[in-house]
């Protein structure tokens, strides 16, 4: 029996409701019930920590940057405020 592709945070490896992000469908934490936002780099992420974990777990595998880097890049950055100023 094959089993079923589901989606998993970027930050935590939380298993989500909803199917993987390459299937361009949404992800829902299932303890909440709510939609999970897109990560700057892509995937899924349940909070606003996994999302800045995700994208600096990224970012310090890219060249030019630091592996002991502690802040986004500017373009990261600029996404995670849009995206979670509200609850900032």
């Amino acid at each position: 029996m094959i089993e079923k592709e589901t989606a998993v945070c970027r930050g935590c490896r939380k298993k989500l409701r909803g199917e993987p992000y390459y299937k361009g469908k949404p992800a829902y934490d299932p303890e909440t019930g709510e939609r999970c936002n897109v990560n700057f780099y892509g995937g899924f992420v349940c909070s606003q920590s996994c999302d800045k974990r995700a994208s600096l777990e990224l970012e310090r595998t890219m060249p030019g940057h630091n592996c002991n880097q502690d802040t986004l890049s500017d373009p990261a950055m600029r996404d995670y405020n849009r995206k979670w100023n509200d609850e900032v």
